[in-house]
This record gives C-alpha cells, sequence and structure tokens, in this order.
C-alpha cells in the first residue's frame, strides 16, 4: 500500500474581471466554468503597457492559448505573487460573458493558491488596495481556506 504525504495550500478567491476578449474573440468565446491560467508575460510589447502584465492561457502553460490579460490594477500583486514561490498559482473560472466596463471585460473569480499561510494572509491584505483605487474594479474578497493536497 502507498502512503502519500499530506500537504497544505492556502487558497484566496476575489471576483474581478479579464481584459482583452475582444482581441482573442476569433480565438475564444467566454465559457461559464471556463478555466484559464495565469502567466507572467514576458514579451516585449506587453511589457511597455505594462511591465507587470499577466496572461490568462487556456491550457497550463504558456505554449497554450492568449486568451487575455490581468488588469493593470491587480497585475503588481499578481505578478509579485507568482514570482514568490514556483509553486504559486493563479487560475481564473470565468463567470460571465463579455460585457462593457472602461473596456470590453469577461467577469471571473480567481483563485489563487500557495503552500504558504503568511504569503496568502498577505495577498488576502492587499487585493483590497486595488478596490480602493479603482471604483470600477469589481473585487471582493472569498474566504482564505486550507486546502489538503496529496503528494
Amino acid at each position: 500500500m502507498r502512503m502519500h504525504a499530506l500537504a497544505l495550500v492556502f487558497e484566496v478567491q476575489f471576483t474581478s474581471v479579464m481584459r482583452g476578449p475582444h482581441i482573442y474573440k476569433s480565438v475564444w468565446t467566454p465559457t461559464l466554468g471556463g478555466k484559464l491560467n495565469c502567466h507572467e508575460d514576458d514579451r516585449k510589447e506587453a511589457k511597455q503597457h505594462d511591465e507587470y502584465a499577466i496572461w490568462m492561457y487556456l491550457g497550463a502553460n504558456t505554449s497554450s492559448e492568449l486568451v487575455g490579460h490581468v488588469p493593470m490594477e491587480p497585475s503588481y500583486l499578481i505578478y509579485t505573487f507568482l514570482r514568490t514561490y514556483d509553486d504559486n498559482e493563479v487560475s481564473v473560472k470565468v463567470t460571465g460573458s463579455r460585457r462593457l466596463e472602461n473596456g470590453l471585460v469577461v467577469s471571473g473569480t480567481f483563485k489563487v493558491q500557495t503552500p504558504s499561510r503568511a504569503i496568502s494572509i498577505k495577498f488576502e491584505r492587499e487585493i483590497l488596495h486595488p478596490k480602493e483605487l479603482c471604483a470600477h474594479m469589481d473585487i471582493s474578497i472569498k474566504t482564505l481556506r486550507k486546502i489538503p493536497m496529496l503528494s
């Protein structure tokens, strides 16, 4: 009988939007419940617009289809979070269709996961700052939870 080690992953969820779906509508249509994965975008053209650009992909890695990006307001926080630990992950579950809100957007629930409780608590506290700065940002925090993961 094989034994598995139990590891904890700490998760913070918040709602916001993804931007850029008008650019990618020929390759992607938002589907309720669809999952996107977030990664740092190191393309030169992305860095000219937002030096902390975070893009959303249909698959698990950056060779998958690019379909949108995180708004500039929380991008620095997510960029920093992803660089803190290799095991940190950010994904988005689509919760709405395309709509106008300072440009075309798609709403979603962001799921931020890390093995560090301290990092998750700091992220939870810091994600509220973009909401204070930008009235158009739809950010609301869901509870911080511990998730047992088999490794």
